[in-house]
């Protein structure tokens, strides 16, 4: 499609589904409702030569060639070829180093992390722990939390030097106590521990509801939390009944990316849900 064929297509009234209206002015609001923080900070940042020193720092740890050259490249070359067969775990496409990278600094850049970066970040999922590395060098304080019987990811958690706890994420199962450590930032990329791809199984309500509640109470008063959704078999992020609950207790619904905040989860914890919100377990 040629550049004017894209013009005619943007301004035309069927080029949008009800679902991207919705989309777009949940960002329209959320970039709104952002907006006095971000300018306040950003004026905060450029007035001030030392903490403008410190961005343009920030941003050069970056870029991906600075990255590539925080890791032992002969080690990282090792894990590759021990693991490329496929042979001793399926996730071999997380062996391209540069690929993943550069994904995780782009999720950074998106979330607006390198302007103010978090303290404390606990990732879900966390896989091979590429996502907490690039916070890593914005001075982020970082955690893991994953299964940890697969080849490739504890061969590159240890070779990124992230600290892990190994644990599978479970329906109505709280998380391990980390003692008094609180978060700025949760994160979940690709979520999988919904079982999303098992219709019998997939999360309803009442567990997502649990895990908000759990990892609400770990996080610092301005904390937030971050999932990035799989589709399940439906093609869909999520069901009917779980959308209203998102709804209900998120700042953002994006598509598959929905984010909430401390005080918003805690303001939504105590109200109890209609029956047209939560169905019993039976029902589903």
């Amino acid at each position: 499609m040629d550049f004017k064929e894209k013009i005619k297509k943007a301004f035309r009234l069927d080029t949008y589904t009800t679902g991207a209206a919705l989309r777009n002015l949940h960002r329209i609001r959320w970039t709104l409702n952002e907006a006095p923080k971000r300018i306040r900070t950003v004026l905060s940042v450029y007035l001030n030569p030392e903490l403008r020193n410190q961005l343009r720092a920030r941003n050069q740890n970056l870029k991906i060639e600075h990255l590539l050259t925080q890791i032992d490249i002969q080690e990282l070359g090792r894990i590759a070829q021990t693991y490329a067969s496929g042979e001793q775990s399926i996730w071999t496409k997380y062996l391209d180093t540069r690929k993943w990278l550069t994904r995780s600094a782009q999720q950074v850049r998106k979330l607006g992390l390198v302007l103010t970066p978090p303290g404390d970040v606990l990732d879900l999922g966390c896989g091979g722990g590429y996502f907490l590395f690039v916070l890593k060098q914005l001075g982020s304080r970082v955690l893991g939390v994953d299964l940890d019987h697969d080849p490739i990811f504890n061969e590159m958690i240890r070779l990124l030097a992230i600290e892990r706890i190994g644990f599978a994420i479970t329906s109505r199962v709280r998380l391990p106590e980390l003692g008094s450590r609180k978060f700025d930032l949760i994160t979940a990329w690709a979520v999988c521990f919904n079982n999303y791809d098992h219709e019998e199984t997939v999360w309803g309500p009442q567990d997502w509801d649990f895990l908000l509640d759990d990892l609400s109470e770990r996080l610092t008063p301005n904390g937030r939390i971050v999932f990035s959704l799989n589709p399940q078999l439906d093609g869909k992020f999520y069901s009917e009944e779980i959308g209203k609950l998102f709804t209900r207790r998120s700042d953002l619904m994006d598509g598959r990316v929905i984010i909430f905040t401390k005080p918003r989860l805690d303001a939504t914890a105590k109200r109890t849900p209609t029956s047209d919100e939560f169905q019993p377990e039976s029902a589903r």
